[in-house]
Parts: C-alpha cells; sequence; structure tokens
C-alpha cells in the first residue's frame, strides 16, 4: 500500500510477463466460449477445457461420473466440436477430474443423507436372534446395529 492507496500486483510485474498472461487468458476465454457454443449444457455445467493444443483438447470434469460420461461420448463431442472451425484440427480429448482441493465450498461433494431402515420388527427379531450367536464381535455389533435400526415411526407389526 502507498501513501495514495493500495496498488495493482501487475504495477510490480514486467510488461512482458503482462503481455503473455494477456494472451494465456485471451486464449483461454476464447476456448471456453467456443466449448460452450459446441456442446451445450448439462456437459457446459460439469466440465471445463484446460488447454487446446497440437489437435489435444484437456478438460477438467467436476466428478467421475461426468469424467466418465466425457469419455464415454467423446467421439460424438469431438464431432460436434469439429463443427466448429476453431477445433478443426482436433484428433484428442483428454478428461481428467478436477481435484478435490481446487473446488469451492459450494462444490464440494455433497453428503449422502442416512435415511432411516423400514426394516420389520420380525426381521429385526430374527437378526437380533441370529447376532446373538455370533462370535465375531465387530460382526455382532454390526447385526446388533442393524436389527435397532428399523423405523421407529412405523407402528409396531405383531
Amino acid at each position: 500500500m502507498t501513501r495514495t492507496g493500495p496498488r495493482n500486483a501487475g504495477a510490480h510485474l514486467p510488461t512482458e510477463i503482462l503481455k503473455r498472461a494477456g494472451v494465456h487468458m485471451d486464449k483461454l476465454s476464447s476456448l471456453l466460449s467456443h466449448w460452450k457454443a459446441s456442446v451445450g449444457e448439462p456437459l457446459v455445467s460439469h466440465s471445463f477445457p484446460v488447454s487446446y493444443a497440437s489437435g489435444r483438447l484437456s478438460l477438467r470434469a467436476d466428478t467421475s461420473a461426468w469424467a466418465s460420461r466425457l469419455r464415454h461420448s467423446q467421439a460424438d463431442i469431438m464431432d460436434e466440436l469439429r463443427h466448429d472451425p476453431y477445433f478443426h484440427d482436433l484428433r484428442e480429448l483428454y478428461v481428467r477430474v478436477l481435484p478435490e482441493r481446487a473446488r469451492t465450498q459450494g462444490e464440494k461433494k455433497r453428503q449422502s443423507i442416512t435415511l432411516p431402515s423400514r426394516i420389520p420388527d420380525s426381521a429385526a427379531h430374527l437378526i437380533k436372534s441370529v447376532a446373538d450367536d455370533i462370535l465375531d464381535p465387530a460382526l455382532r455389533q454390526s447385526l446388533i446395529r442393524l436389527a435397532g435400526a428399523r423405523d421407529k415411526s412405523a407402528p409396531a407389526k405383531r
């Protein structure tokens, strides 16, 4: 910070570096706009291009499921992209999953919600009786937990 106020970080960098960074950002911006125009939803929302050089388009996907979908649809996606002159020499799609640490807070994997089991009382009683005869303590505890996890809101069947 100076007496006149905060200074832009770019003011401390050589002009050659700023020029190269600007060219790189222009290339990425162009690549992203061509990607969005050619592919469309829902792929655009779950993947993004990282680089395009020598006929190789590198993509990042939100999750392994979306990466798998991109790989599975690779031929169709490449055909669609080649309609755009920007991708005229496209020969390969390289797909990776976005690393967990690179995701923002809103993009973290959703926690699964555990719903109560709907084990009838008769099944819970049977599981409990089988658990009583099990020698392995870990298995016995698991079966007891399973037997006790029946839906408490459901009326008991007798």
